[in-house]
């Protein structure tokens, strides 16, 4: 398999992350989004990483949906609870850490934009959100303090890292008020799967 990757992109890390927990070989590929002929164009015609392109040459794309797939591909070890409720939640928490991971990224792109053309209303909107978010998220952590000793990370966990980790990144003062959040990341740091990953 060969995914198609930013290095800093946190739906590719949550991929990646996932790859390395299952222990599953791929290709990395690093694209220039900026580029008008990058290799994800390719495959999916969007221009949106990350994307799986599969050994038969067909491709998967987005993140979630990946994920999916590698869950079928190779269901052990599970990174999705088997027990339905367990799984709705586990998926609950994929998707406010997305939600994190989307505003935040349209937050840094309203950030590069000339002052005076920023719209204000709407970084102080997605600000709000994203603290909220991640408020409920230092919550979640609270029962995962055992997490770095597991033999594998959730997909809760590892989307929590992906998103946490993109706004550390990106926005590192939106994290100050949360110290515990922040704490459990540290904890995560020499994970194989979570330093092979970090941002650069």
């Amino acid at each position: 398999m060969r995914l198609y990757a930013t290095q800093t992109s946190p739906y590719a890390r949550k991929v990646r992350i996932a790859l390395l927990e299952k222990n599953l070989p791929c290709v990395l590929e690093w694209v220039d989004l900026r580029a008008a002929d990058h290799g994800a164009l390719e495959h999916n015609p969007l221009g949106k990483i990350p994307v799986l392109v599969r050994n038969d040459g067909s491709a998967v794309y987005d993140s979630a949906v990946i994920i999916q797939y590698l869950e079928i591909l190779h269901p052990e070890p599970a990174i999705l609870p088997h027990d339905p409720e367990a799984r709705i939640e586990a998926l609950r928490i994929e998707a406010l850490a997305s939600g994190i991971m989307d505003i935040t990224v349209a937050w840094v792109l309203e950030q590069r934009h000339a002052t005076d053309c920023q719209d204000a209303d709407m970084l102080q909107r997605a600000r709000g959100r994203v603290l909220a978010a991640l408020a409920m998220l230092q919550e979640e952590t609270c029962a995962w303090k055992e997490a770095r000793a597991l033999p594998v990370l959730t997909l809760a966990q590892i989307a929590t890292v992906a998103a946490v980790g993109y706004v550390d990144l990106r926005a590192p003062d939106f994290l100050l008020q949360f110290p515990n959040l922040t704490t459990w990341m540290h904890s995560l740091r020499q994970r194989p799967s979570i330093n092979a990953t970090a941002p650069q």
